[in-house]
C-alpha cells in the first residue's frame, strides 16, 4: 500500500535537526519513502492521501521504560519510597491473572497511541502463575492495537532479603519477606530457560514484536544470571534492559556486595555494550556515567517516577555533556500514574534546572525531543525514531489550531513545553493507521474501558488483602529507609 501526507509541517528529527515547513511523505508498505519539500514529491499513484497542510508531523515518541501490570492499578499506591511502595505493588500482583495482564496492557496502549507514542518498552513481571508470568498476553495486547513493543522479560534469582541493606527480617515481616521471595524468584538455569523460550514463541518484530532478557536489577541477579542474560540478548541480537540504582538504599548495595558500584560491577562482568539500557541510574558515580558513554549504552529516565516515590535525580545534564544518548520513560503507571510522553518530555526538560545552576547545561527542547524518539530508538536498535526514507514508518500527526501551537513561534518548543497529547489526530505503525481522529482504529475504546472495569471490580478485595498482608514490612523497610539517609 502506498500513502501520501502532504503539506504537512515536518519534524524530522534527524541528524540535522531539519524542519520542513511544507512538506510531504510518501510512505510505501511499512516504509518511508520520501521525506521532502511538498514541491519535490514524486507523482506517482497513491492508495491514499491525508491531507496534512493543518498538520505537524512528527516521529511516534517511544516509551523506553514501564511496567505494564501497573496500568490497572493507577492511583492505588501510597506515595511512599520505593522500596515501601514496591512491597504494596509486587503484592497486588499477586492477585492477576492472565486477563488481567491482557487488559491491563491494552489500557496503557490506547493511552500511549492517543498520545502519540508508537513504541514502548515493557519491562514485564506479572505473577509466575502466568506463563512467561504473563508477558505473553502483553504482547498480544499490544499486537491487538498496533503498539510497536519491546517486552523484555524481568528475572531474578536472589531472595528478597539479600537486595536491600535491612536486617534480618523476622516474624510476620519475615514471613511476608519469604512470600514475596518465592513470588519473585527462580533458580538461574530455569529462568535462563525460560527467556530462551519466550524468545523463541514471542520474538517476531515482522509483528511489531521485539523479546529480549530484562534482569530486575544487578542487586537482584546472581552474576551466572546477568551474564547468561547478556549472552542471550548476544546471541538473538536483540536489546538487554535492567533497572540500575533506583535509590540510595539500592546504590548501597554495589559495595556491600561487590566493593564497588552496581554499574562497575556490571561492567566488570562484560555486560555493560551498546545494546544495554539502564532505566533510572539516579545513584551512580561520575566514573558510572563515563563508563556508560564509552562503551555505548543507553541510560534511561524517568522523571515523573523518581519524583513520585522521592528517589532523586538523575545526572542527566552530565551524561549529556559526555556525549551519551538518553531515552526517556513513563515508567508504570502506578508510580507515575500516566503513560503520556509529553508530560515524560516536559519534566526531563524542567526538572534538572535548580540543580544545576550552569544554565547551559539546562536540558534543551531538542534534546528532551530527542530522547524519545531517535535516542529512545536507538536504545532499542530499532530502524525508527526519525523520518527520513528508509525508516519504518511511525508517524504522529497533530493538529496545528490547537492552543498548544498558537500562535507557532518554534515548533520543537511548543512540542515538548506546551503539547500535552490532546492535538494528536493521527497515528501510523508499521505503515498503519492505529489513530484516526484521536480514536482507536482497531478496538471500541468504550468496550475496552467496560472491559478493564469489568475484569477488575471482583479483584479489588484480593488486592486489598495483598496490601494489607505486604503492610506487616512497612515499619521495618521505614526503619531501613531513614538508617540509609543517616
Amino acid at each position: 500500500m502506498k500513502q501520501l501526507i502532504e503539506h504537512a509541517l515536518i519534524v524530522t528529527m534527524n541528524e540535522r535537526d531539519e524542519v520542513i515547513e511544507d512538506g510531504s511523505l510518501v510512505i510505501d508498505g511499512n516504509r518511508l519513502q520520501y521525506v521532502g519539500p511538498a514541491s519535490g514529491c514524486p507523482r506517482d499513484g497513491w492508495d491514499r492521501v491525508i491531507d496534512g497542510s493543518r498538520s505537524i508531523a512528527i516521529p511516534g515518541l517511544i516509551n523506553a521504560h514501564n511496567h505494564s501490570p501497573a496500568n490497572i492499578f493507577r492511583g492505588l499506591m501510597p506515595t511512599r519510597p520505593l522500596e515501601i511502595w514496591r512491597a504494596y505493588w509486587r503484592a497486588a500482583l499477586r492477585a492477576c491473572s492472565d486477563e488481567t495482564f491482557y487488559v491491563s496492557a491494552l489500557l496503557g496502549a490506547m493511552e500511549m497511541l492517543k498520545t502519540g507514542c508508537t513504541t514502548n518498552l515493557d519491562h514485564f513481571f506479572g505473577n509466575q502463575n502466568s506463563r512467561y508470568t504473563g508477558a505473553g498476553q502483553a504482547v498480544r495486547a499490544m499486537r491487538d492495537l498496533g503498539l510497536r513493543h519491546v517486552v523484555a522479560l524481568t528475572v531474578t534469582d536472589r531472595p528478597y532479603e539479600a537486595t536491600i541493606p535491612m536486617e534480618t527480617p523476622k516474624g510476620e515481616t519475615g514471613d511476608e519477606v519469604g512470600r514475596m521471595t518465592r513470588a519473585e524468584t527462580k533458580d538461574t538455569q530455569d529462568w535462563l530457560d525460560e527467556i530462551e523460550s519466550f524468545m523463541g514463541e514471542l520474538h517476531d518484530p515482522d509483528r511489531l514484536t521485539t523479546c529480549c532478557p530484562g534482569p530486575s536489577a544487578v542487586q537482584r541477579c546472581t552474576d551466572e544470571l546477568l551474564q547468561g542474560a547478556a549472552a542471550i540478548s548476544e546471541r538473538w541480537g536483540v536489546p538487554l534492559h535492567i533497572h540500575l540504582a533506583e535509590t540510595r538504599s539500592q546504590g548501597l548495595m554495589g559495595p556491600k556486595l561487590y566493593g564497588n558500584s552496581l554499574l562497575k560491577h556490571l561492567d566488570d562482568l562484560g555486560v555493560v555494550k551498546p545494546n544495554l539500557s539502564t532505566a533510572h541510574n539516579v545513584w551512580i558515580e561520575p566514573e558510572d556515567v563515563e563508563i556508560i558513554v564509552e562503551r555505548g549504552a543507553t541510560p534511561v529516565h524517568n522523571p515523573a517516577s523518581n519524583l513520585r516515590l522521592g528517589s532523586g535525580l538523575a545526572p542527566i545534564p552530565d551524561f549529556l555533556a559526555a556525549g551519551g544518548r538518553v531515552g526517556l520513560g513513563a515508567d508504570g503507571a502506578c508510580s507515575n500514574d500516566s503513560q503520556n510522553m509529553f508530560d515524560a518530555m516536559r519534566l526531563a526538560a524542567l526538572i534538572h534546572n535548580t540543580r544545576d545552576h550552569d544554565y547551559r547545561r539546562w536540558i534543551t527542547a531538542r534534546q528532551a525531543l530527542s530522547m524519545t524518539t531517535r535516542w529512545g530508538a536507538r536504545a532499542f536498535g530499532l530502524d525508527c525514531g526519525v523520518l527520513e526514507p528508509g525508516r519504518l514508518a511511525d508517524v504522529v500527526l497533530l493538529k496545528r489550531d490547537t492552543p498548544a501551537f498558537t500562535p507557532l513561534n518554534d515548533v520543537i518548543t511548543q512540542l515538548v513545553f506546551c503539547e500535552n497529547g490532546s492535538s494528536v489526530d493521527t497515528v501510523l505503525v508499521n505503515g498503519e493507521v492505529v489513530v484516526a481522529g484521536g480514536r482507536l482504529t482497531k478496538m471500541d475504546e468504550a468496550a475496552l474501558t467496560a472491559e478493564v472495569n469489568r475484569l477488575y471490580e471482583p479483584l479489588r478485595p484480593a488486592i486489598r488483602k495483598e496490601m494489607q498482608d505486604a503492610a506487616v514490612m512497612e515499619p521495618s523497610l521505614s526503619e531501613m529507609y531513614f538508617q540509609v539517609f543517616g
